[in-house]
């Protein structure tokens, strides 16, 4: 039985968690959880394609079925797959980071003196008395996705451990370490004796 399909996918799907942490744009970024999506569930389809006619397929792919019909991260991925290839919405949004200058004192007051900004976006401020300085990152996050009428939203639990982040990144590797499982049990089930 040849899974190698199934692990070029894999691979390709790994390959895009790469470039989503490389990407040096937010186009970039998206365009490589986009591939992620296509890879992943072509997995699930090659593991199908190479098993699908075995007398313990229908047993083996039970529980994966399962799963992918009632956990709120393989629900999710796959609709956003959908929604990435026959939709225009988008499966993620980019949120600009910024600046908070906060009095120091919760309640008190915020005097700046001076403030300038210049072309490149840098901050040079002289405080009129003592502040707090937060900063807020840029960050990329998964979105509600719509497919047939259906709303799902960016998935809070996998396998009933809760996701504490909307990074598509969390939750690809989360799902690239559900599908490299479901592709290990699939190569022992199915190994010649």
């Amino acid at each position: 039985m040849d899974f190698n399909p199934a692990k070029k996918e894999l691979n390709r799907a790994l390959r895009c968690i790469e470039r989503m942490k490389q990407a040096k744009s937010y186009d970039e970024y998206d365009e490589a959880w986009s591939d992620f999506l296509s890879r992943i569930e072509n997995v699930f389809s090659r593991v199908k394609l190479a098993a699908g006619n075995h007398a313990k397929y229908i047993g083996f792919s039970s529980k994966v079925n399962h799963l992918r019909s009632t956990d709120e991260l393989l629900i999710y991925l796959k609709q956003a797959r959908n929604t990435a290839h026959h939709g225009i919405a988008d499966t993620s949004r980019f949120i600009a980071g910024g600046l908070g200058i906060n009095p120091f004192t919760p309640g008190g007051s915020v005097h700046i003196k001076n403030m300038t900004i210049d072309r490149q976006g840098n901050v040079t401020f002289t405080p009129g008395g003592p502040v707090e300085v937060v900063t807020h990152p840029s960050t990329i996050e998964a979105v509600s996705c719509s497919n047939r009428g259906m709303k799902y939203d960016p998935p809070a639990n996998h396998l009933g451990q809760k996701i504490l982040s909307k990074s598509p990144i969390t939750l690809a590797e989360l799902g690239c370490k559900f599908y490299q499982d479901y592709l290990f049990s699939a190569e022992q089930t199915f190994k010649p004796k």
